[in-house]
């Protein structure tokens, strides 16, 4: 799988931050740059940085200005945003049944599965 084969695209990192991500180099297309994108509710922030081409991710979230759940991942298998009544939902999936979910609406939560889920 190549960069071009995420599920998502950048609209729809967009719709779900409810923000443009920051490029790092403005004039090279988005699979082979480097973005960055920020929500903040209440007093939890949300940060991604995410690098197509290489399928690399990098989550953090902090409650109050505390650093409570970090993510670094290379050669995540995909990406995707659901779409589910009252909020989405991004998921980052590590590999073939490890993946992370992040919802930012009503409030933020992040939820691991690992392994298959039973």
């Amino acid at each position: 799988m190549t960069a071009m084969d995420l599920s998502l695209t950048e609209a729809d990192l967009e719709r779900f931050f409810g923000v443009e991500g920051s490029r790092k180099d403005r004039d090279i297309p988005w699979p082979y740059n480097g973005l960055s994108f920020a929500a903040s509710r209440a007093d939890s922030k949300v940060d991604l940085y995410l690098m197509p081409s290489y399928k690399h991710v990098e989550l953090s979230i902090r409650v109050s200005g505390v650093l409570i759940y970090q993510l670094a991942a290379t050669g995540v298998a995909d990406l995707r945003v659901h779409t589910d009544p009252g909020h989405d939902t991004l998921e980052i999936v590590v590999s073939g049944e490890d993946r992370v979910f992040v919802r930012l609406s009503p409030s933020v939560l992040v939820t691991q599965q690992i392994g298959d889920g039973t």
